[in-house]
């Protein structure tokens, strides 16, 4: 995988990204046309975080890069549509996609039973699970000694339900880059996340962090979807399937994980 330094000014990239790629509404009606729609006009918008790596992120050339990507990339590839990647922060993803601002988020979003009121997800396609990083010289050795004590999480995550469940005094941040710079500079305990996103910032920082042993919690993602869009979800449960059974996803995963996260 590639190195790289995400800055205030790719973060502010990030902002317009989103913002020019969101400022135009998606095609579909109520019943569900979301999917001809997207035949329709040969593209299909999906929404990524592009701060999240392994998963997302935005590399040197300011593009976006990681499994989400190639995932979404061979998702529209078996829809045959052209993919259009629509960088969009993590806590105004579900909103703007409501509000029709893309089709469809492929983000390692986890499926949980708060987020269905909301929208529709497809089949889970991979497990992942939070895990808490602390500085190596920490008295930090459980997950329940972050009771009390300050630790960073991205707002509106699972990482945040469980720290608060925790007793942790709870910080919020727009991404994890945020978190794990408090952290190094002495403001926080600890910072919890997604285990693949922690070691990967972890190593491309060269951050004198360890993770904690044993996961918080283990979750499944899917692809988010409107709740009227049955005939789109349909379709992606479709691919979904036919990637893993001749195994396209197999390879994505082991690419950017070194195993197959199913």
């Amino acid at each position: 995988m590639k190195k790289y330094v995400l800055g205030m000014g790719l973060i502010f990239l990030m902002m317009i990204m989103a913002a020019c790629g969101g400022s135009k509404e998606t095609n579909g009606s109520a019943d569900g046309g979301t999917l001809k729609a997207i035949k329709d006009k040969g593209e299909i918008h999906v929404a990524i975080e592009g701060a999240y790596p392994p998963y997302n992120y935005i590399n040197k050339s300011n593009e976006l890069e990681g499994f989400d990507v190639e995932i979404a990339n061979e998702v529209a590839k078996r829809l045959g549509v052209k993919p259009v990647l629509v960088a969009t922060p993590w806590d105004s993803m579900i909103p703007a996609l409501i509000g029709k601002k893309f089709d469809i988020i492929i983000s390692d979003m986890a499926i949980t039973e708060e987020r269905k009121k909301k929208v529709s997800f497809s089949d889970n396609y991979f497990t992942t699970g939070n895990q808490l990083f602390v500085p190596n010289n920490s008295s930090i050795k459980t997950a329940k000694d972050m009771k009390g004590k300050a630790i960073g999480v991205t707002i509106s995550t699972t990482a945040a339900e469980m720290a608060t469940k925790n007793g942790a005094d709870v910080k919020l941040y727009k991404n994890d880059f945020l978190a794990f710079e408090d952290l190094a500079a002495g403001r926080l305990n600890g910072v919890a996340t997604d285990q693949g996103v922690g070691a990967k910032i972890i190593i491309d920082q060269k951050y004198s962090f360890k993770a904690i042993d044993g996961l918080l919690n283990t979750e499944k993602a899917g692809m988010t979807i409107r709740k009227e869009d049955h005939e789109l979800r349909k379709e992606i449960n479709k691919v979904i399937a036919d990637m893993q059974k001749d195994g396209s996803f197999e390879a994505i995963s082991k690419k950017w994980f070194g195993k197959d996260i199913r």
